[in-house]
């Protein structure tokens, strides 16, 4: 019996070493994982640059130094993620970051928040429910605030800017900026007595116009410099530098740059006409 099971081991050992020739050897396998420039808990330590932190779970942003240093956030600023301590100048603390952190976060509230309501950053670090022009939404409360100073439990996520359209409505001639028709501007000649003419900024891709004649009065999307403008009911590039125009009340344009320099139509009401 001895001398079977000898021969069985024997045996046994010879088709792993073939196996091993055969195959190659098995790869190392480590379940540690390399963690070197990463967070893994979605905390991280910063120091404190300019101003001592008197507000715990106040929502920060980074310092002069991104990699190092935080201030603590405004209304209109990108947020980093919330502090957990009060720390002074030149202190270090650990930061919660938005939409990285396990579990949910608390928030300082601005003034009276219900459950359920999405939340945007504030000034001095708070969170408030109003979507303000510039502010920055974060969450979601899931435990209501009173009043201002007040901590509520907050399901957060990675900061999103609060995209407000701009509203123009003029009765002389405007030029719209780049920054309006990044975001979004909607034009009309409500009140207007004469034409009225938008002149619109260099054309970059994904700015977008909209225009409605609101007066019984010429109304005009003019290009920047050179570039075209298709007609709405060709969807054909007009001539360099031309405009387009309507003037019956209720006629609308939606222009969007699809091809820098170029403004597409990708829709329209009414009758709108390139420059003679």
């Amino acid at each position: 019996m001895k001398t079977l099971k000898h021969a069985l081991s024997t045996v046994l050992l010879a088709c792993c070493v073939a196996a091993q020739t055969l195959f190659g050897a098995r790869e190392i396998v480590c379940n540690v994982s390399g963690n070197t420039g990463t967070t893994e808990t979605g905390i991280i330590t910063r120091i404190c640059e300019t101003a001592a932190i008197t507000l715990r779970y106040a929502l920060v942003q980074t310092g002069t130094a991104p990699g190092s240093q935080f201030i603590v956030n405004t209304a209109a600023t990108l947020p980093l993620g919330v502090v957990m301590d009060e720390p002074a100048v030149g202190d270090s603390a650990a930061i919660q970051l938005l939409g990285s952190k396990s579990g949910t976060m608390k928030m300082v509230a601005s003034g009276v928040i219900t459950a359920g309501a999405l939340v945007y950053t504030d000034a001095a670090g708070k969170v408030s429910a109003t979507a303000a022009a510039g502010s920055y939404h974060v969450g979601r409360a899931l435990t209501a605030a009173g009043a201002d100073g007040d901590l509520i439990e907050v399901l957060h996520c990675f900061p999103m800017a609060v995209s407000t359209p701009t509203v123009a409505n003029a009765t002389a001639d405007r030029t719209v900026t780049a920054a309006e028709a990044n975001g979004e501007i909607f034009v009309s000649n409500l009140g207007a007595s004469g034409a009225v003419t938008f002149a619109l900024p260099a054309a970059t891709v994904g700015m977008r116009v909209s225009a409605v004649v609101r007066a019984a009065q010429e109304l005009r999307l003019d290009p920047n410099g050179s570039e075209t403008i298709a007609l709405p009911s060709s969807g054909v590039q007009g001539a360099a530098g031309k405009y387009l125009t309507a003037d019956a009340v209720g006629e609308n344009v939606e222009l969007i740059c699809l091809t820098a320099a170029t403004w597409d139509a990708v829709g329209s009401t009414g009758t709108w006409t390139a420059q003679g």
